[in-house]
This record gives C-alpha cells, sequence and structure tokens, in this order.
C-alpha cells in the first residue's frame, strides 16, 4: 500500500471524527464565550467584572469534571481496538459481546465518578481560589457531575461504532447536541425568551440537556445503519463472560491512567494559574486575570488537540485491523502515515495561533489584561501543538497495537515528574504565574512525544522481526 492511499483511508476515518471533535468543542467553546459574555454584549446587565468571574468559575469546574470525563473516556477507548480486531475477522459474536460487556463497565465508572465528583465539591473552598469564583464553580460541576450518566452511554455507542469504522452517526449526534446546547445555553446563561437567568448554571444545565439529545440522536442513526442494526439486535446483557472484562479492564485501565496523568496536568495547571498569593484585592484581581487567561488559552488549545483525536482514532481502528489481520507491515505503515498527517497539522495551527494571537482571545471578553496575557500564553501553545498532536495519535496507534502498559508509564513520567514539578516551581517560586505553569506543561509534552515516538518504532520494529 502507498502512503497515498494511507492518507486516504486515514482522511476517510478521521474526517468525520474531526467533525465530531469540533461539534464537541463547541459545546465548550459556548460555554466559554455564553459565561464570558455576562456583563457584555448579549447581556442587559454591563459589568465586565461578571464575566471574568463566570469565565473563571466554568474553568475550575471544569477543570475537576473533565479530569473526570477523560478518564472514563480513556477506559472506554478500550473498546475500539478489541471490536476493530474482532470486526476485521469476522467474529460477529466477540463484536456485540465487547459491546455490552464495554457498555456494563463503562456504566458502572460513571457511577462512581459520579458520587466521586459531588464529594468532592466542598473541597473546592480549599484551593486558594477567590470566594466569589468557587461560589459559582460549585453548583455547576455539581450538574456537570450528573451529565456523566449520558455521557458515557454515548461514549460506549461511540466506541463501537468507531471500532466498526463507522463514524457518520457520531457526527450526526454531535451536530444535534450542539443545536441543543447553543439554544438553551442562550436562554438559560442570560434569560432570554423567557428563561430564568442561571448565569453559570445556565451552562451546566445546557451542557447537561446537549449530552442526552446526543446519545438519543446517535442510538436512532446507528439503527439507520444496516451493519450497525444488525450488531445492536445481536447484543445481550443477560450472559457474561469474566474474561472479556478481564480484556477490557487489562487494556482499559492503563489507557485511563494515561489520559488521567496528561488531563490531571492541565487541570492542576488551572488551580495554580488562579493561585492567590494573598486576600488582597489586588492580588485577588490578579489570580482573577491569570486564571481567565489560563481559560481561553487552554480552551483554543484543546480545539487543535480535540480535532487531532481524528487521526487519533483513524490510527487506533486501522492499526487494530492490521494487527488483527497480522499484516505488521501495513500495521506500521498507517501509523506513521497518521503521524505524519498530525505534524503537518499541527504546525500550521501553532502558526495560525501566534499570527492571531492578540485576536482570538477578544471573542471571549474584552478585558485588555486577560487578552494580553492569554496572547502570551498561546505563544506557549503554539510551540508545544506539535508535541501534544504527535503524542495523541501515537498513543491511539499503540493502543490499537494493544500496547497500553508502557504508554501509561511514559505519560506519568512526562507529565506528573517533569511538567507539574516544573510548572509549579516556574509559577510559584519563581513568581511566573500561568507563563511559567504552561512552559513546564509544553515541556513535558515535548518528553512525552519523543518518547512514545520511541516506543512506536521499536514495538513495530518487533513485530515486523518476529513475522520475518
Amino acid at each position: 500500500m502507498t502512503y497515498k492511499e494511507h492518507l486516504r483511508k486515514n482522511l476517510t476515518l478521521a474526517v468525520p471524527v474531526m467533525i465530531t471533535q469540533a461539534g464537541q468543542i463547541m459545546v465548550n467553546l459556548v460555554d466559554n464565550f455564553m459565561v464570558g459574555g455576562l456583563g457584555g454584549h448579549f447581556d442587559h446587565i454591563k459589568d465586565e467584572n461578571i464575566g471574568k468571574v463566570a469565565l473563571g468559575a466554568v474553568s475550575l469546574g471544569n477543570a475537576v469534571f473533565v479530569t473526570a470525563l477523560v478518564v472514563a473516556f480513556g477506559f472506554s477507548f478500550a473498546m475500539s481496538p478489541l471490536i476493530a480486531a474482532a470486526d476485521a475477522k469476522l467474529n460477529r459474536g466477540r463484536v456485540t459481546r465487547i459491546f455490552s460487556h464495554g457498555m456494563v463497565l463503562n456504566m458502572l465508572l460513571a457511577v462512581i465518578l459520579l458520587i466521586l465528583l459531588e464529594c468532592s465539591t466542598p473541597l473546592l473552598h480549599y484551593m486558594g481560589q477567590p470566594p466569589d469564583v468557587i461560589d459559582k464553580a460549585i453548583p455547576f460541576l455539581s450538574i456537570m457531575a450528573w451529565s456523566m450518566i449520558p455521557i458515557m452511554i454515548f461514549q460506549s455507542f461511540r466506541q463501537f461504532s468507531e471500532g466498526l469504522s463507522l463514524t457518520i452517526p457520531v457526527t450526526f449526534a454531535t451536530i444535534i447536541g450542539n443545536i441543543v446546547n447553543i439554544v438553551l445555553n442562550y436562554g438559560w446563561i442570560y434569560g432570554h425568551w423567557g428563561f430564568p437567568r442561571l448565569e453559570v448554571e445556565g451552562a451546566g444545565w445546557g451542557t447537561f440537556c446537549a449530552r442526552i439529545a446526543m446519545l438519543i440522536s446517535l442510538v436512532i442513526s446507528l439503527m439507520l445503519f444496516k451493519k450497525t442494526k444488525n450488531y445492536l439486535k445481536e447484543v445481550s446483557f443477560k450472559n457474561f463472560n469474566k474474561n472479556i472484562f478481564k480484556k477490557i479492564i487489562s487494556m482499559g485501565v492503563p489507557t485511563a491512567l494515561t489520559s488521567f496523568f496528561e488531563i490531571s496536568a492541565f487541570a492542576g495547571a488551572a488551580f495554580v494559574c488562579g493561585y492567590a498569593f494573598s486576600q488582597e484585592l489586588a492580588e485577588q484581581q490578579i489570580a482573577k486575570t491569570n486564571l481567565a487567561a489560563h481559560q481561553i488559552a487552554i480552551s483554543l488549545a484543546s480545539t487543535t488537540f480535540m480535532m487531532c483525536m481524528g487521526l487519533g482514532v483513524a490510527a487506533t481502528v486501522r492499526v487494530g485491523n492490521q494487527l488483527g489481520l497480522k499484516d505488521f507491515k501495513t500495521l506500521r505503515e498507517a501509523g506513521w502515515s497518521a503521524i505524519f498527517m498530525v505534524t503537518v497539522f499541527m504546525m500550521f495551527c501553532g502558526i495560525l495561533m501566534i499570527i492571531f494571537r492578540f485576536d482570538l482571545p477578544t471573542f471571549y471578553l474584552n478585558n485588555q489584561a486577560v487578552i494580553i496575557l492569554a496572547a502570551k500564553l498561546l505563544i506557549v501553545a503554539a510551540f508545544f501543538q506539535l508535541s501534544d498532536g504527535i503524542q495523541l495519535v501515537v498513543l491511539g496507534a499503540l493502543r490499537g497495537m494493544q500496547d497500553v502498559k508502557i504508554p501509561s508509564i511514559i505519560t506519568f513520567i512526562s507529565y506528573w515528574l517533569i511538567a507539574i514539578p516544573l510548572g509549579v516551581t516556574l509559577a510559584i517560586y519563581f513568581e511566573m504565574r500561568a507563563f511559567g505553569m504552561w512552559i513546564g506543561l509544553g515541556f513535558g509534552l515535548t518528553i512525552s512525544a519523543i518518547l512514545l515516538l520511541l516506543r512506536y518504532h521499536k514495538q513495530t520494529k518487533k513485530l515486523l522481526h518476529g513475522n520475518s
């Protein structure tokens, strides 16, 4: 297979997923745009400080919730490579069993995380954050915690669909979810169209309802495709096999930890950026500015990262298929072609981020101090975009090979032993605040990308030599 054919196959899988990811990004961007607009253009109350506090509250709430959500997503990612390998062998029974067992495990994890999130909300008071930000963050986080149930049911169906190389239904469902989110957010955040004015809580309820709409839309669309409809008809939740549970858990736990190590670094960064060195009013304002700037920059950086997940999914599915067929030469080429594509894409995104670094933050709010700091952070983000994209796709390729334990250790070292200590030292000890924290994150991402590339090269070479 030529590289041109590899690129075409990657795009066939990746583009619908990238559209899906763009849709999921829009859910978060709409939340950020609208709460940042409180006290601004769309609001009858004119006070820019309202938007800054609200944006900080969403930042902290999402920092905690997304950490739990990414762990849950990471666990569910074990389903797609196992389904892809079984589908390549035309083993229908194994595909349906992986789906039913994965759904049960995902629901159990969702309930556990819901309980943990609800219990963790009082702890936000002890994180050294501005009190008015915390007061708004707690109810927002509580609402988001309950959305864990519908989103994990949705994720189970999504991994099933993508494992079968069918990505269109997920794209359709995400578009529906975005429409619901935009409409309900506009009503509940500002109190328009007869809705009660809930501000930050309104963003939470809009997202909750959007996730239910996404789930319903995905199930309906999967029943419209002959392949998935036939599979779903054979799904049974009566007879379970402990060996399948063990297989999913053995892949899901390291994958979840890999996701946790990275997202916890970025979640922790939000608390470091919003840390106030004293209770003085001026210091509290500086903390709020750094927290708001961090939220803008991380929101924009997450946009390109989430788009790259399309290529990560393509790498997982294609590598998983070739693993099932034992075509290790094509397997290696499929992974490298996806890595090449993400390198080009992220270089392009990084350049755009630098060029428009002062313009992009203005979409969120009009506070000049926040815009200047966010622009500074975007320069750092532009440079680590390349490493971020590469490590994401390589992790996807390794997951397709069912190689998850060593990558988990690599991410632990890169983020917890390098990125977090370096970032905290620069931010607090050297008083570089958000800028210092971002330098630490960028350095950790680069180390992760290099080590994972070496791992993929070594493992695929081993497969080739073992087959020759």
